[in-house]
């Protein structure tokens, strides 16, 4: 007999292993439905990374996408002893950052590559040219060749590794539950994708 969480349920769920992994970040957590199936929206402002925030969310994803085969699979999970099944397909997550985040990821940057600032002859660059995406046209020599990188993409990259913690703190809400495997379709004829660890 399988439990079955709404999407609501599981939102709920992932707010508190949130609150006990990550104390005083405040986050936003929304649950949707829609025709096309369910997801959670997760969004903050500073505080961990994605990454931190990510090693919590992920694991109450209620399926996985093959895109090399466009399939949906499921994702089966234990709790607190009964199989369960989450209420959210997907979990997003969104971080945003700060003025004042921005401002040291402006300073970090300038100061790692200063030579090559200088050689540019590009100083003072401001919040107001990174919020309004004016930094994506400005490229340094011998460090943006390919059109795609730019002074914008460093204070991006800047930002997005930055975290006010080292380690993400235990949650018993989410430490309660775990993943017994999935339903193993793309394994047979897709790309692969495993939601548990397969001995090869």
């Amino acid at each position: 007999m399988t439990k079955n969480f709404t999407c609501a349920e599981t939102a709920k769920l992932v707010r508190q292993s949130l609150k006990e992994a990550f104390p005083g970040v405040k986050f936003s957590v929304r649950s949707s439905t829609y025709s096309g199936g369910t997801s959670i929206d997760v969004s903050w402002i500073n505080g961990p990374n994605a990454v931190q925030v990510e090693s919590i969310t992920k694991g109450f994803r209620a399926a996985y996408f093959d895109g090399s085969i466009d399939y949906q699979g499921s994702i089966h999970h234990m709790m607190d002893g009964e199989q369960v099944r989450f209420g959210a397909d997907y979990i997003t997550s969104s971080r945003r950052y700060s003025d004042a985040a921005v401002e040291r990821a402006i300073a970090s940057v300038s100061r790692r590559y200063a030579g090559n600032f200088s050689k540019s002859g590009i100083v003072g660059l401001t919040v107001k040219q990174f919020r309004s995406g004016e930094l994506y046209r400005v490229q340094l020599p011998e460090l943006h060749w390919d059109g795609a990188s730019s002074v914008q993409t460093m204070i991006h990259q800047a930002l997005a590794k930055h975290a006010d913690r080292l380690k993400v703190n235990p949650s018993k809400t989410a430490a309660k539950k775990f993943i017994i495997h999935d339903d193993g379709y793309s394994r047979s004829v897709g790309a692969g994708y495993s939601a548990v660890s397969v001995d090869v």
